[in-house]
């Protein structure tokens, strides 16, 4: 399962994590020294988000940032006919609302 939102395009991203000894020259020091630098990933805050629409039950993964963009753009599905759609066409339809 991809770490994506469906939404924002959200994904991870790699960041150095970085080990550094030393006292600091604010605190009276000499400076930090890097002794280490390796890689790490960050992943985004991704939370699956169950949404009602038309009797139908649609899943979606999201960033924790964009659920509010999400829970607005559910009064403007209601004017689609969506009864006679299947979840996934529902759910494109709710994705392109939301681009």
């Amino acid at each position: 399962m991809s770490r994506i939102c469906e939404v924002s395009g959200k994904r991870p991203i790699v960041a150095n994590k970085i080990v550094r000894r030393g006292k600091a020259k604010r605190e009276g020091g000499v400076g930090k020294k890097t002794t280490g630098i390796s890689k790490r990933k960050q992943y985004p805050n991704l939370r699956k988000l169950r949404v009602q629409v038309a009797g139908k039950t649609i899943t979606l993964k999201v960033a924790m940032s964009h659920v509010d963009k999400v829970y607005e753009a559910l009064p403007r599905l209601r004017g689609m006919k969506l009864e006679q759609m299947s979840e996934a066409e529902i759910k494109r339809a709710l994705l392109r609302l939301l681009r």
